[in-house]
């Protein structure tokens, strides 16, 4: 049983390795051979505001395939989903207007074009999770960084300056595959498109749009946050750190896509028993990678060698805030499933308007422990009104919030404690 188990899902494990150490080792590598300033600007684009303005243009669409497809059955709605690939042309194209005729900044315009790949990434590969093509799956999500370590070898070979023009240059030409894809399947199954299906995707989705940007901007806003208070070279260095602490979410991208299709129809009781030993399994983990990493990663990176003694916090906050950030993901999922989106968004916006006051009161006392600490304890208070909302409808997931509670006061304790002698 074991053997046909391993035979049958081998070669998704190799294929996911190879893309997802992509996803994991190609920014790394890049640290090395960009300057701290341009690694800072490529981490902002990709990492940070991309992946925000991802979430606005993509209309919430993506969340709502699988929830008409595998909850509601509604096979109908299928096609309309490829005319979404078009709308998400017009976003791009105002920004090479804006870029050629208005000189837009180039490191908006690198986030904005990025911003254009991962919306299609995420509108192509949940399409294919829904139905169970994780493999296909794997290498779109990993395709942004399937091309920058293209980028790294070629710089490495000599025939590309190692820059941020350069990079965008290779982000552009990149972005030249989803269109020709995009308008492909549009024309190839525009008879079976009926935009007023569309009108209805866009109904339930705008809630999608306004969670998902909202739990964005709480989850992915660090990169942003650090440019805020200090500069790119420090972004590049609280990136590079977010990097190496992320290696774990590779564990929940493999459920995510292997499992994908039974979050959506699990019972929420068994999904909880799994849950909460998964989160205490991957802050365990993450703990002793952050004690180990300085007994290998010196082997490997001189970007690491000089900046670790100073952010060794910066790498213990951002390595617990990983199983936060898996969380919320994961909760995502069954409010979406749910039907609960909506209930959260004031929430959330309540909790951003809160957090930027506070760091406005305080930002002459703000430093990058600090800050890294504040926004890890921001995801986990939207973890918990995630956990709420499933609540009000009698969803209880008392063994995760209880488990994610525990996680954050011992990882406080340590950091009040052994950072801050």
């Amino acid at each position: 049983m074991l053997f046909n188990f391993i035979k049958k899902h081998a070669f998704f494990g190799f294929i996911f390795t190879v893309a997802k150490a992509t996803v994991y080792f190609v920014p790394l590598l890049l640290a090395d051979v960009l300057s701290g300033e341009d690694f800072g600007v490529l981490e902002y684009a990709l990492a940070g505001l991309g992946m925000i303005v991802n979430t606005i243009i993509n209309l919430g669409v993506p969340g709502a395939y699988p929830y008409f497809l595998l909850r509601e059955k509604k096979e109908y709605l299928q096609p309309v989903f490829r005319f979404h690939a078009i709308i998400l042309l017009v976003p791009f194209v105002i920004n090479q207007i804006l870029y050629v005729g208005f000189n837009l900044d180039v490191n908006f315009y690198l986030a904005f074009n990025i911003s254009f790949i991962i919306a299609n990434q995420v509108l192509y590969s949940t399409q294919l999770k829904s139905h169970e093509k994780s493999i296909v799956a794997v290498i779109l999500d990993s395709g942004i960084y399937l091309i920058l370590f293209l980028f790294f070898i070629l710089s490495q070979l000599g025939f590309i300056v190692v820059n941020i023009r350069s990079i965008n240059i290779c982000i552009l030409v990149y972005s030249l595959f989803y269109i020709i894809l995009g308008v492909y399947k549009f024309l190839k199954h525009r008879h079976t498109i009926k935009l007023k299906y569309y009108r209805e995707i866009l109904n339930f989705s705008i809630h999608l749009l306004i969670a998902t940007f909202l739990i964005f901007l709480i989850t992915t806003s660090g990169r942003i946050l650090v440019e805020i208070f200090f500069d790119f070279t420090t972004v590049g260095v609280y990136a590079f750190y977010f990097r190496l602490a992320a290696i774990v979410v590779m564990i929940h991208q493999v459920i995510n896509i292997a499992f994908f299709k039974k979050i959506y129809t699990f019972d929420p009781k068994i999904l909880d028993k799994y849950y909460y030993i998964f989160f205490i399994f991957i802050y365990v983990l993450s703990v002793l990678i952050f004690i180990l990493a300085p007994y290998i990663v010196t082997h490997f990176s001189e970007y690491f060698n000089e900046t670790y003694t100073n952010n060794k916090d910066i790498y213990f906050l951002l390595s617990a805030q990983m199983v936060m950030w898996i969380a919320s993901a994961l909760n995502s999922n069954i409010v979406d499933r749910e039907n609960l989106a909506s209930q959260n968004n004031l929430k959330f916006l309540v909790l951003v308007v809160l957090s930027s006051i506070l760091l406005i009161l305080f930002k002459d006392k703000i430093t990058l422990p600090l800050l890294t600490y504040f926004h890890f304890t921001i995801i986990f208070v939207a973890c918990m009104i995630q956990y709420y909302s499933l609540y009000t409808k009698n969803i209880r997931f008392s063994r995760s919030w209880k488990a994610l509670s525990s996680i954050y006061l011992l990882t406080t304790f340590i950091f009040i404690y052994c950072f801050n002698d």
